[in-house]
């Protein structure tokens, strides 16, 4: 029993891992794409891919210090990184929707720059990454389920899904160029991109809200 759960350790550690190198070139360039180009779906992609980050590295130091940090630890440690990603997401999604309602308000405002072609690039080639990374979270929690794992497949089908529309959204902006299509497409995109953000974000809070319960009244136990 140790054995198998040092291997589902092993490997969750790992999936982070690689979700932290596979996501570090990704966000240097869509820092530079939203840098060159006025599009809102690709600053949204930035601010998903920054709080993504911090709690892709929380999750690395909690999947690989598990051993370290003992088993009530380990657990605090869990819930607070799910709580983190469930704060991530709600923030993430209250940021893009609330831009996306003030560009659709004003008119819409089409995308363009030459961090356009490459946002749109970028997207596509993270959607297989991503896919790639959801599977193995999704393996790992076949093989030993934890509020963890589900929060990590919750995160990763919120970044695929974004990875998709994004990359459609700025394909068909650059289609319809000069048309009302184009204007509309990128904050209409952004709310999209919201409310599949809100869809995966209500089970990581309510698994990281379960969780903090669960901790809370085990820390008001008293010690026999």
């Amino acid at each position: 029993m140790q054995a198998l759960q040092k291997t589902n350790d092993g490997a969750a550690a790992r999936t982070a891992r690689l979700a932290v190198l596979a996501g570090t070139p990704g966000l240097l360039l869509i820092a530079y794409a939203a840098a060159t180009s006025t599009s809102l779906t690709i600053r949204a992609d930035l601010a998903l891919t920054l709080m993504d980050m911090l709690v892709l590295v929380s999750v690395l130091f909690v999947a690989g210090g598990s051993k370290k940090l003992g088993k009530r630890r380990a657990a605090m440690a869990e819930t607070l990184v799910n709580a983190l990603a469930a704060f991530g997401m709600c923030l993430s999604m209250a940021v893009v929707a609330s831009v996306a309602i003030q560009r659709i308000a004003a008119g819409g405002v089409e995308p363009h720059g030459s961090g356009v072609v490459l946002a749109m690039g970028l997207n596509g080639a993270y959607a297989v990454v991503n896919f790639w990374i959801l599977r193995r979270w999704k393996a790992r929690n076949v093989a030993a389920a934890s509020a963890l794992a589900r929060a990590q497949i919750c995160l990763f089908s919120d970044k695929l899904s974004s990875n998709l529309l994004i990359a459609a959204s700025l394909a068909t902006a650059m289609i319809w160029h000069g048309t009302i299509i184009a204007r509309f497409t990128d904050p209409v995109a952004g709310l999209l991109i919201a409310t599949m953000t809100a869809r995966w974000t209500i089970p990581v809070v309510r698994d990281a809200v379960r969780s903090l319960r669960r901790q809370f009244r085990r820390a008001r136990k008293p010690v026999v």
